[in-house]
């Protein structure tokens, strides 16, 4: 039987301009046989080169069966090429520790990334509408979003490299999309997942929809429309944000940071730090710019900002690094942590080795052997080391000499050290005494170590 010609609602807009890619772009409808997606593949069949995926997730039992097979029927009546994936969703779910939703979502993009890989298709076309985009802003607002929750569901998104996944039906309703079904006479599967109360979309979808729609007769689409403006603005802010750190790069300087209006200071900082900043971040951060003190240091999720020469720099935090302390023979000498390495070398040899390609810091340090008291070790920096510098005892870390050094860096840089301690630290002077305590006189260097760390 010929599917009849019906108009499409209101508000369908085309997927490819979505992602501003050629008429002859080829498409893949994620096809789950549901309403939404049956009315999805119906509306775009006749709209170039297109394929469909159903993806079963290993739950539901005959149900899911059932509904792999329909989608095979409903593709063959388009003349639709269709696969099917298969995912197992429960042993997702226990392996990751998340909720079987969650786990099914996850699983559920990952095997159709992985088949338009393969395949080289660029555009996954899926059936969200204006009221998933309403449940999507009322959790977000629920949530205390800002404005980028409030966007919603975006219309276009990368999945992966050379990849997007477009929603042209986001301006529908679901109830547009039921009516285009029956005036096509296309039957759809029901997900019985759906009628249960088992998650907030869930219940929003089934109890607080219905009152805003009697209540708001039209109000999904308004919503749907209020979305798009605020993408707009969300768009042009966050490209504010962007123009400011090609500007000022990726450590700014932390006045230029104080004078940021602070939607746009909120959106730098997003990008700069390792995890989503939360509001009280955000706060915080801002009167760190303000005050501008010299090696101050805030912490932030997942890593540390420090005021440095007067620009914002970013630690993040690591493992802790291997602790080790090895004897320096001539010659080359690798730290146990794959770090670096030390050179020792005498009486004003020089040193054959400059892997100035492989570490980022390099320094020489050059002594007399008189001060030395045992063997010469290296180890990282551990806290409480102290050296004598300038003739009272000082803490390694607050030495000016590595205050262009980050805290990462200076946690784990190779410090030289002998029986009474400290010796040398990188980018410093070495300890100035011999092993009595008494200052050296007309003593050249005879000895000098190279450090080469990242």
């Amino acid at each position: 039987m010929e599917d009849k010609k019906i108009p499409a609602p209101e508000g369908l807009r085309d997927p490819r301009a979505l992602a501003g890619l050629p008429p002859d772009t080829p498409l893949c409808v994620a096809l789950s046989g549901g309403a939404d997606s049956v009315a999805l593949l119906s509306l775009l069949k006749d709209s170039g080169p297109l394929s469909a995926l159903h993806v079963h997730h290993g739950i539901r039992g005959a149900e899911a069966d059932r509904d792999a097979d329909f989608c095979r029927a409903l593709a063959s009546r388009f003349h639709v090429p269709v696969t099917v994936l298969h995912i197992d969703a429960p042993a997702l779910a226990a392996e990751r520790g998340v909720s079987l939703e969650t786990a099914a979502r996850d699983g559920r993009y990952a095997a159709m990334t992985a088949y338009l890989k393969k395949e080289g298709i660029p555009l996954l076309v899926t059936a969200h509408h204006a009221d998933d985009q309403l449940e999507t802003v009322l959790q977000h607002l629920l949530r205390g979003s800002g404005l980028s929750g409030l966007c919603g569901i975006p219309a276009c998104r990368p999945l992966a490299h050379g990849i997007w996944v477009v929603r042209p039906l986001l301006g529908v309703t679901r109830a547009e999309l039921r009516a285009y079904l029956e005036k096509s006479g296309l039957d759809f599967m029901e997900d019985s997942t759906n009628a249960q109360g088992c998650c907030t979309r869930n219940r929003l979808r089934l109890e607080v929809l219905p009152v805003l729609d009697r209540l708001y007769p039209g109000g999904t689409k308004s919503a749907s429309r209020c979305t798009e403006t605020l993408t707009e603005d969300e768009t042009y802010l966050s490209a504010l944000a962007d123009e400011f750190l090609q500007r000022e790069g990726t450590e700014p300087p932390l006045a230029a940071l104080a004078a940021l209006p602070r939607p746009i200071f909120a959106r730098v900082m997003r990008r700069l730090l390792p995890a989503p900043p939360e509001r009280v971040h955000i706060e915080a951060l801002a009167a760190f710019c303000r005050r501008a003190v010299p090696s101050a240091s805030l912490s932030v999720p997942r890593g540390q900002v420090v005021a440095v020469n007067g620009r914002l720099t970013l630690a993040e935090r690591e493992k802790a690094s291997c602790d080790y302390e090895i004897l320096l023979h001539e010659g080359q000498n690798t730290f146990a942590d794959g770090n670096g390495l030390a050179v020792l070398v005498r009486d004003g040899e020089t040193c054959e080795f400059h892997p100035t390609n492989v570490y980022k810091y390099s320094t020489r340090l050059s002594f007399c052997s008189a001060i030395i008291d045992g063997k010469v070790s290296v180890r990282p920096r551990r806290a409480g080391d102290r050296i004598l510098h300038g003739g009272m005892h000082k803490a390694v870390r607050r030495l000016k000499q590595i205050s262009h050094l980050s805290p990462a860096v200076r946690a784990r840089m190779p410090l030289l050290l002998d029986g009474s301690g400290v010796l040398a630290v990188p980018f410093a002077a070495p300890r100035p005494l011999l092993r009595d305590g008494a200052a050296p006189k007309h003593s050249p260097p005879d000895i000098t170590v190279f450090l080469f760390f990242n």
